[in-house]
């Protein structure tokens, strides 16, 4: 009997655990790609429900036109549209026939539009079940398994444009540089979309510092030709998430904490004051719209050689 009860405890802690854990369960929506992998990457559970929930194949925050929109009026479908027209700033700055390399390809949505567009396409992720996701709906797409810092650029080949969307922010600047220095064509171009950090004493501080990346660049022989503040434009998706979290998630669990407790009064003696309390603790800095705004900045870039 102590045996069981020690079991159901442990079963017990560990689903109210995840239930409270509200950071957890906004990343799966948000944080999506790279070394933000939240399963086992032979696991393709998390990317099932990233299909089913939104079922266009991309891992991005979005682009709202009209950036005063309110996070009640936001719908799942103007989120996927928001996704759409995201891509679609990527694939404009693309002429057709141009030969491309996506570094971070999530599950495949960009590379499936530039390849319509007529593109030669090629992607990279160290994640093992992007890969299978891209090579079940698009299979003539080249994918390397890889992370960049260690991707053979000389057996992979030169591109007209690198394109680093949301991705950038998990690579080592540095290293970053150099092989993106060797993937593109003389007169090649590096597209990037991310945001970075801006006020230097955030908590979060994921992101690359902008003045730090921007001095690496030029240092490497690149400058920055075109750069367009979208951070506005993302923030409806944050708002969104925000949302969600505290009108849904939050009451949500703590609902089934509640009903949980009352029907185990001996889990809720040992347990309910933790629950309670981290009930009572929860942050959502991480999805704060303008905690966002006030310490990062969300860019579209276009990158030359000098």
């Amino acid at each position: 009997m102590a045996r069981r009860e020690k079991r159901l405890m442990g079963e017990a802690r560990g689903i109210v655990w995840r239930l409270i854990n509200i950071k957890a369960i906004i990343s799966l929506f948000l944080s999506r790609k790279n070394k933000r992998n939240i399963h086992n990457p032979e696991n393709d559970l998390e990317l099932a429900l990233y299909n089913s929930l939104l079922g266009n194949n991309y891992l991005h925050y979005g682009y709202f036109a009209d950036s005063q929109i309110k996070a009640e009026d936001i719908s799942l479908n103007l989120l996927k549209k928001s996704m759409d027209d995201y891509a679609s700033l990527l694939v404009s700055r693309v002429k057709e026939g141009e030969e491309i390399i996506e570094v971070g390809c999530g599950m495949g949505g960009l590379l499936a539009r530039f390849d319509k567009q007529g593109n030669r396409v090629v992607g990279v992720t160290p994640n093992l079940s992007q890969v299978r996701h891209i090579a079940k709906y698009w299979p003539h797409i080249q994918i390397y398994n890889n992370m960049f810092e260690e991707l053979d650029c000389d057996n992979v080949g030169q591109f007209d444009v690198v394109i680093n969307s949301e991705s950038f922010q998990y690579i080592d600047i540095k290293r970053g540089i150099e092989q993106v220095d060797k993937l593109l064509k003389q007169n090649g171009r590096w597209i990037m979309s991310d945001y970075f950090v801006i006020n230097k004493e955030t908590h979060n501080r994921s992101g690359h510092i902008f003045t730090e990346f921007e001095s690496a660049i030029n240092k490497a022989g690149f400058v920055i030709v075109e750069k367009i503040d979208i951070t506005d434009n993302i923030l409806p998706t944050l708002k969104y998430a925000h949302l969600l979290a505290s009108n849904l998630a939050i009451p949500l669990a703590d609902f089934t904490a509640k009903k949980f407790f009352l029907r185990h009064p001996f889990f809720e003696y040992l347990f309910a004051p933790v629950v309670e309390n981290k009930l009572a603790n929860i942050r959502l800095d991480t999805i704060d719209a303008d905690i966002f705004k006030r310490d990062k900045i969300y860019l579209l870039m276009t990158i030359r050689r000098k």
